[in-house]
């Protein structure tokens, strides 16, 4: 099992304390308006849309500058340039690049844990008198790599498939990408081609070529990769290159497979939410929040998050963070959803039935408290406390406090407000 946390034997003289949450909310009533009549013969006519007038929405200096510096760099993509590099690191090619181009360029963090040979993955090219452009494309997708203009310059990034395959990719999967992203689609190229389809359902192999394949003749002319992409959209599946052969998989199964990726991380008194966006990060994937995810947990867990683990996946961390905070997690085709809830399943077979009733399963049973052990080292430990952990008279006194406390407010803010 993979080392994922370190606990420590509390003392027999630790100490508690136990803090309570208050929740409260504000409601305003609605203001009614007057039911809409009918125009009358004769009268103006009601007026649905009106243009404005002739006022240009103003750009921010900063705007304005961001949008210019983009424009360079594309234009300078355009212009001829001369780049050899024979067997070279490709850090050292994209150096070589830069010098001569002068365009600030990066590559994105990543991109070197899913090549072959990391930072020292080589490569060949040469190209005179040629666009950048064309220059950086022969440079680039023989590894499955490829290049965004933005203000600053250029961003080196994994290709989608390459992303997809989710760990250190093998030359045998690389060249795949190059060949699919060089030749066009066609039928000689799809019976070459060896398929494995994992997950989808109903059908034999031969039955789920044929759809592949009537699915892509419908997408019409592009490289193979661009057609395999478009086709594999169209029924909520995704591909990668695993070894000589392409998977054909659901979204939501890639996206556990991103997940299972394995890190080394520390967090020591970070936000909860820059814990789950650099998470999100690391997976590649999208995430998505509920409303009022964050603001259900008491604000000191919330700002003060502690973890350390060591070859664990990215999967496991989400586990822990829902543990210690009580925020679950849904695994969607387009990423992952967080909720407040109780723990429930995450894997791609829970339905969005499933999710509302274990949103619902959290309304009925909140998070009302947490709990903090301090130990003779220092260290503090807290973990957060629902209603249903407590006995029903406990909570009877819990809610009475609370209604006296919330009495005593506004007392205490009626006695501020500023008297004629």
């Amino acid at each position: 099992m993979p080392r994922t946390t370190e606990l420590r034997r509390l003392s027999t003289r630790t100490a508690v304390g136990i803090s309570w949450i208050l929740s409260m909310s504000l409601s305003a009533a609605a203001l009614a308006a007057p039911p809409a009549q009918a125009a009358m013969p004769g009268s103006p006519p009601l007026v649905i849309a009106q243009a404005l007038p002739d006022n240009p929405a103003r750009i921010s200096p900063q705007e304005k500058e961001d949008d210019e510096r983009e424009v360079l760099v594309i234009q300078a993509l355009d212009q001829p340039t001369d780049l050899s590099v024979r067997d070279t690191p490709i850090g050292d090619a994209i150096k070589q690049l830069v010098e001569k181009t002068g365009i600030e360029t990066v590559i994105a963090q990543g991109t070197f844990a899913l090549l072959p040979h990391g930072a020292q993955t080589r490569l060949s090219s040469s190209f005179q008198n040629k666009p950048l452009r064309e220059g950086l494309n022969a440079l680039l997708l023989p590894l499955g790599l490829q290049f965004t203009p933005t203000s600053r310059g250029l961003v080196i990034e994994p290709s989608a498939p390459l992303r997809r395959i989710a760990r250190r990719s093998a030359w045998e999967e690389v060249e795949t990408l190059a060949l699919l992203r060089h030749r066009p689609w066609s039928d000689q190229l799809f019976d070459s081609l060896s398929f494995q389809f994992q997950d989808t359902a109903g059908g034999d192999l031969e039955d789920h070529r044929k759809t592949l394949k009537r699915l892509a003749d419908a997408v019409g002319v592009g490289n193979a990769a661009e057609v395999l992409e478009l086709a594999c959209e169209q029924y909520g599946w995704t591909w990668y290159p695993n070894g000589d052969k392409i998977v054909i998989l659901s979204k939501a199964r890639q996206i556990e497979r991103q997940l299972d990726q394995r890190v080394d991380l520390r967090y020591d008194q970070v936000s909860l939410k820059d814990v789950l966006l650099d998470l999100a990060q690391r997976a590649n994937v999208l995430l998505r929040m509920d409303g009022g995810v964050l603001t259900t947990l008491p604000q000191q867990g919330n700002d003060r998050f502690l973890l350390n683990v060591q070859n664990t996946t990215i999967r496991q961390v989400f586990d822990l963070v829902a543990g210690q905070t009580g925020v679950s997690y849904i695994i969607e085709p387009d990423g992952v959803r967080l909720t407040v809830g109780v723990a429930m399943p995450t894997s791609t077979s829970v339905g969005s039935d499933l999710a509302r009733a274990a949103s619902e399963a959290y309304r009925l049973n909140p998070i009302v408290g947490q709990i903090t052990f301090q130990s003779d080292d220092g260290a503090s430990y807290s973990f957060f406390l629902r209603e249903n952990d407590f006995p029903p008279e406990i909570n009877e006194l819990r809610k009475l406090r609370m209604r006296q406390s919330v009495v005593e407010l506004g007392h205490s803010l009626k006695a501020e407000q500023p008297r004629d």
